[in-house]
């Protein structure tokens, strides 16, 4: 079979599972249950990419395509969209969003050709709609990290000055505070992205290399 005819064999059983004398444990599931399946799936393709496990991956996106498909069914059972309702909306957006590659657009060259069409696409996205917060497209259940860079990423394109009112910690102080912490960290992400240097990964590296010599210390490689 093809892709386009696996896809559709998918849908078909998810569609049986949910279906009269389908799965009873799937029938229970909810978007809200189904939530942290997704998170869970996702972070396991990401070490499947890190690890640059094959197989790994072969098996997680499948997961991951599984979470998608199973969630848009489940949305559709719930009465808010379908998964035509999805495809719809992503590949218009798609389209949409390169029109140097669908449209009648210019040549584009360069990423910095690219960033200033997307801003300009995003303005007439937005043209007659509420004004909304550039936050207000960063999900609120990102790691705490990521949602931080991201921010950053978007303040360091507009003409907002990013506070820099974070002082040298001093570990010893017994008065050292939660928010004193975070603001440091703020300060060092920011930092991180002005050398464009990526935190997110660097940490994840930093973890790595340290549960590897905490195997070693316990006899497990």
């Amino acid at each position: 079979m093809n892709e386009e005819q696996l896809f559709s064999k998918l849908c078909h059983i998810i569609d049986r599972l949910l279906g009269p004398g389908g799965c009873p444990w799937d029938q229970k599931q909810t978007l809200e249950t189904l939530r942290h399946s997704v998170l869970e799936e996702t972070c396991e393709l990401i070490d499947s990419i890190e690890d640059k496990n094959s197989q790994g991956m072969t098996e997680e996106l499948g997961d991951l395509m599984l979470n998608v498909v199973f969630l848009a069914k489940v949305a559709a059972k719930e009465g808010h969209f379908t998964l035509k309702d999805s495809l719809e909306a992503v590949t218009e957006k798609l389209i949409y969003r390169h029109p140097h590659v669908f449209g009648k657009g210019e040549k584009i060259d360069t990423v910095d050709q690219l960033v200033e069409q997307w801003e300009e696409l995003k303005k007439k996205e937005k043209a007659g709609q509420a004004k909304k917060s550039e936050m207000d497209s960063i999900p609120k259940s990102l790691p705490s990290l990521a949602r931080a860079q991201k921010m950053i990423k978007k303040m360091s394109r507009t003409k907002f000055e990013i506070p820099q009112n974070c002082q040298e910690l001093s570990w010893d102080d017994p008065a050292l505070t939660e928010e004193a912490l975070g603001q440091w960290l703020f300060d060092a992400i920011r930092q991180a992205n002005a050398k464009g240097l990526d935190a997110e990964l660097a940490l994840r590296r930093a973890c790595t290399l340290h549960e590897q010599a905490f195997r070693t210390w316990e006899g497990i490689v």
